[in-house]
């Protein structure tokens, strides 16, 4: 059993996904998208011991080991392809096309994304049929 699944990941990540609150357009659209950055915070605020028992910062760090950011967005992309449409969090990319500067702020006003050269995951529970 991976530690992943010691810490109840998937029921954790499905639990955050269903408390952040819906847009606007959430009737036409379904449920907002969140960066993985978004979801990194908002798993810290609810279940803070999940990156104290990985022992790792929330973002990465150039002398630390992969953050929680990283870490969840490698096993999300792993699981979304290895489950497909079973797996109840799904995935899409912003496109980095003509986009200077996103910034995300983290607690305490940290910022957790600058200029970034790749795309941007999405993360949001998948609809249900």
């Amino acid at each position: 059993m991976t530690l992943w699944d010691k810490l109840g990941m998937d029921d954790k990540l499905v639990k955050v996904l269903q408390e952040i609150p819906p847009g606007p357009d959430a009737a036409e659209f379904g449920r907002a998208y969140v960066t993985i950055h978004q979801l990194a915070v908002e798993l810290d605020q609810r279940f803070p011991e999940v990156r104290k028992q990985l022992d790792v910062p929330l973002g990465g760090g150039a002398t630390r080991h992969a953050g929680l950011v990283e870490l969840l967005g490698k096993e999300l992309v792993d699981k979304i392809r290895r489950y497909g449409d079973v797996y109840p969090i799904e995935a899409a990319q912003l496109s980095s096309v003509r986009f200077r500067e996103v910034r995300l702020r983290g607690p305490g006003g940290r910022d957790l994304v600058g200029a970034s050269k790749t795309d941007l995951p999405l993360i949001r529970l998948r609809p249900k049929d």
